[in-house]
């Protein structure tokens, strides 16, 4: 069993603004999503994954930042973070950089909410395409790291529809699914099968116990009683 642990980004400047940012450089944390970085190293220190994986933009890069140099200090440092383009944002096109005020009011943006599947951008990617980029580098991780926990910070939507994958939702429906900045959700693949541990989450390190799947639900993850 993999157990891959999807980041997203802190807080940013472009969620600030309201800007869809999409692939466009030079998008940095805010100073909210500097302090989310900052708990997420803090709640996360004693967790050692075997390899991260990162969206090569600043935002996600300068969201472990100190997770990293927290884990160096602790000699507990994973191998040298892997930015996959798998897991990069969606490139919207034209539609980078715009105030989502705006595009809202744009005939493609209901498309966008009931029917995405048949989405494409602007001189922009498909929702078709992301949807296949993000299975392959899901499916990727599983084959290279069997039996490892790794970690994989990346964007919204890139986690929306790795959590949809997951759960075979019909992908029109993956926008019913929340996911906020910094936050932990966590799936597990053995060989093609997925399994869904935890979604959104911002509190305590998720647990990973097989043991949670057995019939009746399981006992839930081991507690250290003080």
């Amino acid at each position: 069993m993999t157990v891959i642990f999807l980041l997203r980004h802190a807080h940013s400047e472009a969620n600030g603004a309201g800007i869809l940012a999409g692939q466009i450089p030079g998008v940095h944390l805010s100073k909210i999503g500097k302090r989310e970085a900052k708990t997420f190293a803090k709640n996360y220190r004693n967790v050692k994954f075997d390899q991260i994986y990162a969206s090569p933009l600043e935002r996600c890069s300068e969201t472990i930042a100190p997770y990293l140099a927290d884990s160096s200090r602790n000699r507990k440092s994973a191998k040298a973070v892997i930015n996959s383009l798998n897991f990069v944002e969606m490139d919207y096109g034209s539609w980078s950089g715009l105030k989502l005020q705006k595009l809202a009011l744009k005939p493609l943006w209901r498309k966008i909410q009931n029917n995405p599947i048949t989405v494409t951008f602007p001189e922009g990617e498909s929702f078709r395409s992301l949807n296949s980029r993000v299975k392959k580098g899901l499916l990727e991780i599983s084959r290279l790291h069997k039996k490892k926990n790794i970690l994989v910070v990346t964007h919204g939507d890139v986690i929306k529809i790795a959590t949809a994958i997951a759960l075979n939702m019909d992908f029109n429906d993956f926008q019913k699914i929340a996911i906020d900045p910094a936050s932990i959700t966590a799936i597990s693949i053995t060989g093609n099968k997925f399994r869904v541990l935890t979604v959104n989450s911002k509190a305590e390190p998720v647990a990973v116990d097989g043991q949670r799947f057995a019939l009746g639900g399981g006992a839930g993850p081991k507690v250290k009683r003080k």
